[in-house]
């Protein structure tokens, strides 16, 4: 290879990293933005009315794309204590833990209405670390309650190395890395409504809407992530990608070009 192929080899080597680096940095400016607009979003839906239980769709083919994330929600019903699933894998605070669903049977409705089950994210507990594969117990009250919540589009989810089996009994609660709409079929015998309830608060008794349960008797964590935290963190990598474009251009344009022609300025003629 002649030295000026080599030259060639090294600018287009040059560019294509540079122009990879700039693609990435842009790319995690975007992803900010996105967090940004997340953020903002669930603001705006903080102010709106709450929904109650007449306001949540019945039919569960419902597109869940169409709810109001984040929008607040008061809602009545009724646990279904023995249909609780703990989702695995699920960290908190930088502690090892599960995150508790409890189907909530909600009350009212006619017709179609009726029998209306939605999936609530009540909250997280830590692993027991002695026995890994213990289940916390999470005191549920079996008499009808009012909760406070925000609409989410439906339960997290985290990755999984091939599918779960269907558990083999209907007496709960049970461990699950997921839950989708197959499982709670199976678990539930019918198709929860579209969506989820991040529950942000200890629930209170029914009959006593504006009491609120005493928060000690409380063992679940409620510390979630808000929509548009990590904004700091794409920044971040978005300037670490920038400054790493400009250090290829920089030392291109100082071995290709600078540096040869002060060598060439120093040779005698």
């Amino acid at each position: 290879m002649t030295p000026g192929q080599r030259r060639v080899v090294v600018w287009l080597a040059a560019l294509l990293c540079t122009a990879l680096t700039m693609r990435l940095g842009f790319w995690q400016l975007s992803r900010a933005a996105e967090k940004r607009q997340a953020y903002d979003h669930m603001l705006m839906q903080r102010t709106q009315a709450p929904w109650h239980n007449e306001d949540w769709p019945c039919d569960p083919a419902f597109d869940a794309a169409r709810l109001p994330f984040y929008k607040p929600v008061v809602v009545q019903g009724q646990w279904l204590v023995d249909k609780t699933v703990f989702l695995d894998n699920r960290p908190m605070d930088g502690m090892s833990g599960f995150v508790v669903v409890t189907p909530l049977l909600l009350t009212g409705g006619e017709g179609a209405c009726r029998h209306r089950i939605v999936l609530v994210e009540r909250g997280w507990v830590p692993r027991d670390a002695h026995d890994r594969s213990r289940l916390p117990r999470v005191p549920t009250s079996l008499a009808p309650v009012q909760l406070q919540g925000r609409v989410t589009p439906g339960l997290s989810r985290t990755y999984q190395l091939g599918d779960e089996a269907m558990p083999s009994t209907q007496a709960g609660p049970v461990l699950r890395q997921n839950a989708d709409v197959a499982f709670w079929r199976n678990w539930l015998g019918q198709v929860p409504v579209a969506g989820a309830v991040l529950q942000v608060q200890a629930e209170a008794p029914a009959e006593q809407a504006d009491e609120y349960a005493d928060e000690q008797a409380d063992v679940l964590r409620r510390n979630w992530p808000e929509p548009g935290q990590g904004q700091d963190k794409h920044l971040a990598y978005a300037a670490q990608w920038f400054a790493m474009a400009a250090v290829i251009i920089g030392l291109t344009v100082w071995f290709q070009i600078i540096r040869p022609r002060r060598a060439s300025a120093h040779v005698p003629s």
